[in-house]
């Protein structure tokens, strides 16, 4: 197993490969293919993560795909590299081809790995500055979700999935497309309660925006709506 998301960190080897308990090729064929390999995106380790595949059974299957002879023999100066999707994103570099050659031919020599520094408590912080540039060691995946709160009901836009609204903040204008079921929670609240608010959740889509307007797309939205009690004093 490599230590590092880097599959292409592994010596070469000519040995028929066994296929990994996770099955790339089977999985993503637009991107793998054991007969006829193309250059990986570089940080497609973190795609596979984020697509829910676990860690080790990441490595373990990049590792023996990247180690074949034939793979590193693809790593030309120019060609293009594919995500999981088979698209290109980037190229192979000269330097890339110069070391896959050297791995061709048993004379490349690993880089050692830096020690990773780490900071306890009462210890100093690194004199390193705020907008110092991450490695791929301090990345994980995650999901970046947005929730917002109101409390009027927008005049809907009718579209095929449902009703289209759109809801102005502070920083930039939401839209998000509700299904007719929440929708109709809004209007059972609008109907029954003298006050209410919704909270809608969903994931950060594409943005923009008209004459440098800031518009952020909610995809995939979730709505909750609650009575909002008018508070009692006491005497």
């Amino acid at each position: 197993m490599i230590d590092t998301p880097n599959p292409e960190s592994t010596v070469a080897t000519d040995a028929k490969p066994q296929k990994p308990r996770l099955d790339l090729a089977a999985l993503y064929p637009a991107c793998f293919n054991w007969k006829q390999p193309r250059p990986l995106k570089i940080g497609i380790f973190h795609d596979l993560r984020a697509a829910g595949h676990p860690r080790p059974a990441i490595h373990k299957a990049l590792a023996v795909y990247c180690s074949r002879g034939r793979y590193l023999k693809a790593l030309r100066a120019g060609m293009p590299r594919l995500d999981l999707q088979g698209q290109p994103v980037g190229t192979v570099t000269a330097d890339e081809e110069a070391v896959a050659k050297a791995k061709l031919a048993g004379t490349w020599t690993p880089p050692n790995r830096p020690a990773t520094n780490t900071v306890s408590a009462g210890q100093p912080t690194p004199d390193l500055p705020i907008d110092a540039p991450l490695s791929e060691d301090n990345i994980v995946t995650g999901r970046l979700e947005l929730t917002l709160k109101f409390s009027d009901l927008p005049k809907p836009m009718p579209v095929k999935n449902g009703m289209k609204i759109g809801i102005q903040t502070d920083s930039a204008l939401v839209v998000a497309t509700l299904p007719p079921k929440a929708w109709k929670k809004l209007e059972q609240a609008q109907a029954e309660w003298p006050q209410w608010v919704a909270a809608l959740t969903g994931k950060l889509g594409t943005r923009a925006g008209a004459d440098g307007e800031a518009v952020v797309v909610l995809e995939q939205p979730a709505l909750q709506v609650f009575e909002k009690k008018a508070k009692t004093t006491t005497t």
